[in-house]
């Protein structure tokens, strides 16, 4: 079974690999304007910065970018409080809306891991709202504006204070027009695409 499921999971069904930004990097697609800005923004360290943990070049072994560089990190994100763990039975969820998600640490029995959520594939992610681990996130547009003003305000306090990532984003200073562009990259990484709108 284990064998057939990793045949299936390195199958063009499962690995598509067609977004708009596949194409475009086989030279059979231009990006427009605004996904190349956003693009720029991406990759710019001194800027979006967002390639330093989801690398947008293909693997040494020829596999194409999978956006994600597989660490862990705590972005600070705020408690969810639509977050409907709240509210099931107390025998699966005695801390009721005091619960705090602790990630990596809990699976690690790790302290020193508070707060660390593994790097996500940005791969489809237009299409996989709602975002961070516990869905407090509704538009992409949210997930990047909270990385440019996290330090900023007027966001709510981190559900895992420890080990917040200060040194990659918090402060990006990016312009809203800066925003949509990385935004409009993003949705270039959805799989399916035939080069028409959608």
């Amino acid at each position: 079974m284990a064998d057939a499921i990793a045949a299936y999971e390195r199958s063009w069904e499962f690995n598509r690999f067609d977004s708009k930004y596949d194409h475009f990097l086989r030279g059979e697609a231009e990006l427009t304007e605004q996904e190349i800005r956003g693009m720029g923004l991406f990759v710019s360290e001194q800027k979006g910065n967002c390639a330093a943990c989801h690398p947008s070049t293909a693997s040494t072994d020829g596999t194409p970018a999978l956006f994600t560089d597989f660490t862990y990190d705590n972005l600070g994100v705020p408690k969810n409080p639509e977050n409907p763990f709240y509210t099931i039975p107390s025998e699966l969820n005695p801390d009721g809306f005091d619960f705090i998600d602790l990630g990596l640490a809990i699976t690690i029995n790790d302290p020193a891991e508070n707060g660390k959520f593994r790097v996500p594939t940005l791969r489809n992610v237009a299409i996989t709202a709602p975002y961070m681990h516990n869905g407090i996130f509704k538009s992409l547009y949210e997930v990047v504006a909270f990385y440019n003003t996290r330090d900023l305000g007027p966001w709510p306090p981190p559900e895992v204070p420890e080990n917040v990532n200060f040194e990659e984003l918090g402060d990006l200073k990016l312009s809203n027009q800066e925003i949509e562009d990385i935004v409009a990259f993003l949705e270039t990484l959805t799989d399916g695409w035939t080069g028409k709108a959608p």
